[in-house]
């Protein structure tokens, strides 16, 4: 799996330098304030893009069993840190142990919207069903 999410990545991905993905979500989060809900949805979006287009190019189908180790792998290649995924039900505890947007400034919660959205979209998309996401610190509860 690895190996088709690094070519996924390489070919279909951006590199940016994570001092810019943190000043440019530091400023964003400094005028959005309350509307950090905005940058949540517009990172679901790009979620389910991103799952679309990996579908389709890759003809992926995933169980809910590999979700945990898929998370962990794209969001490590693509450069968003390290996760520690568990399974549990119909649940799904991400916890963010490494994160430039950890780095953003102000509240955690609201640093990790991006995350957030970005994975309720990803799975989503995979998994053909609306799931959703609550964050707490630096734990993301996802309903699957």
């Amino acid at each position: 799996m690895r190996d088709l999410v690094k070519e996924f990545i390489k070919n279909e991905g951006m590199v940016l330098p994570s001092s810019f993905v943190v000043e440019i979500y530091s400023q964003i989060l400094r005028f959005a304030g309350g509307f950090a809900g905005l940058i949540q949805a517009g990172s679901r979006k790009a979620g389910e893009s991103a799952a679309r287009v990996f579908k389709e190019k890759y003809k992926s189908t995933i169980s809910i069993e590999e979700i945990p180790q898929l998370l962990t792998i794209f969001f490590q290649e693509a450069g968003f840190g390290d996760l520690k995924v568990e399974l549990d039900g119909d649940k799904l505890r991400v916890e963010v142990i490494d994160s430039p947007l950890l780095r953003v400034r102000g509240k955690v919660e609201s640093a990790l919207k991006p995350l957030q959205g970005a994975i309720e979209g990803f799975l989503s998309e995979m998994l053909n069903k609306k799931v959703s996401a609550k964050v707490r610190d630096k734990v993301i509860e996802v309903k699957i």
